[in-house]
């Protein structure tokens, strides 16, 4: 059996689920891509946000999503992180 995410402690999604959404490949009523992006980024060890995080979405929706990140620690790191992906998949770094 497949242990789920432990950031998923207080949903009944499956990891396959939360990445579909992740993806946006899915959503319902309660759950869609933003909502699966706060989830990992607020949760996840680094390791697993820079291994699942969907690059182009984050890339698109950040601006969107930051003021959504409680942690201010979690917020300055994805800044980083953003303006680092940014310079790179623009060619710039």
């Amino acid at each position: 059996m497949e242990r789920r995410y432990p950031w998923l402690w207080d949903t009944d999604l499956d990891n396959e689920m939360f990445e579909a959404i992740l993806r946006g490949e899915h959503q319902d009523a309660q759950h869609d891509a933003l909502w699966a992006m706060c989830r990992l980024i607020e949760y996840a060890p680094f390791g697993e946000i820079k291994r699942l995080l969907p690059r182009e979405l984050f890339l698109r929706e950040w601006p969107r999503l930051a003021p959504r990140i409680r942690s201010e620690a979690r917020r300055r790191g994805m800044d980083f992180f953003y303006r680092w992906l940014h310079e790179h998949a623009c060619g710039r770094g």
